[in-house]
């Protein structure tokens, strides 16, 4: 079985590109055409100059000169490792950096100790790839991972892959006030199900951080209705993952887009034995925190090895992952564990 430190420092980024840096991806583009136009001045000089300014070039990764999109796709082998960059509209783009929250709120750093108080100065660096908490955002997954999640709804949507998208911890539920936005501006309204226990739970050790992450439903809901988003199609499924979703066995719902943010192995197993056979073939998966959690990687070990998927992760930053559905599974819960953490409670 492939260590948590090994599998982390296996780093697939999506395309060839590292999303971690996406919000100076100019700069860098920039950065390597220059390069390569000083490597060709210097073979005007000399054979020898050459020679070395190649050395120095190959030593360099490759550059991402043009990011494939819905007009420049994919080549087939890269099916696996690579989603479309679909440019979000202006409203979408205004919308996803609300959701992330604006610059004025400041920041938490990740820091429980800092909630309540004064907040840290806004830092893009680290609100690009969710790595700090908004104090008045609706999502803390940052910008990267709301564009997969964005990426992911828009392929499927091309595709023609029909079924519902799935969030199971929601948080103020910004990911998906983005999926409704999606939705109604591209006319592919699809049923969105939200799971959380919209209450605090005791999991999380400190109080400041357990209150930080308790959002009630009620809250949750008139966000959707604050930006015009709510309707008959927004289902939130209030409760542990271990009381809501045993329902949904025998549902038949398919789920184009799952999305799970939940921090515990219990939760991860909770999700993925019910609800992963409803994933059909080209669906997407999107792991928010294996590449943090060490429970969460070890129930993906866990759960590819026992039931032999032959899915691989692939990096959106530092903390999440996606993979695209290639097989069709039937889960054999012979292995299905006993609580291991977040259900011991």
């Amino acid at each position: 079985m492939v260590g948590f430190q090994e599998t982390t420092k296996k780093k697939r980024f999506s395309c060839g590109c590292n999303p971690a840096t996406w919000s100076a991806g100019s700069v860098g583009m920039v950065r390597n055409y220059s390069l390569a136009l000083a490597s060709i001045m210097v073979l005007a000089i000399s054979w020898t100059s050459m020679q070395e300014s190649w050395q120095l070039r190959s030593s360099l990764d490759p550059p991402s000169l043009l990011p494939l999109s819905a007009d420049r796709p994919m080549p087939i082998e890269d099916k696996r490792t690579c989603l479309l960059d679909h440019p979000a509209s202006e409203y979408l783009q205004t919308l996803t950096k609300v959701m992330v929250g604006t610059p004025l709120g400041g920041s938490y750093h990740n820091n429980h100790r800092q909630i309540g108080q004064t907040p840290f100065p806004f830092e893009e660096r680290l609100r690009a790839v969710g790595e700090d908490w908004p104090p008045f955002g609706y999502t803390m997954i940052g910008k990267a991972r709301m564009q997969n999640f964005r990426n992911a709804i828009e392929e499927v949507n091309q595709n023609g892959i029909p079924g519902a998208i799935v969030e199971l911890g929601v948080w103020r539920g910004g990911a998906m006030i983005m999926a409704s936005a999606l939705g109604k501006e591209s006319g592919r309204i699809r049923d969105l199900y939200l799971f959380d226990t919209f209450a605090p739970i005791g999991t999380y050790g400190s109080k400041e951080l357990t209150q930080y992450l308790a959002v009630p439903e009620d809250e949750v809901r008139e966000s959707f209705r604050y930006f015009d988003l709510d309707g008959p199609f927004v289902h939130l499924e209030k409760g542990l993952f271990k009381d809501t979703l045993p329902a949904w066995k025998e549902k038949d719902i398919q789920i184009f887009v799952l999305r799970i943010d939940g921090n515990f192995y219990d939760s991860y197993q909770d999700a993925m034995y019910y609800l992963y056979e409803k994933v059909p073939v080209g669906g997407l998966v999107i792991f928010d925190d294996v590449l943090t959690h060490k429970n969460v990687m070890r129930f993906w070990q866990d759960f590819k090895n026992e039931q032999k998927l032959p899915e691989d992760l692939n990096h959106i930053d530092n903390d999440a992952t996606w993979f695209r559905k290639e097989k069709a599974t039937k889960i054999e819960w012979k292995h299905f564990r006993s609580p291991q953490d977040a259900n011991k409670v």
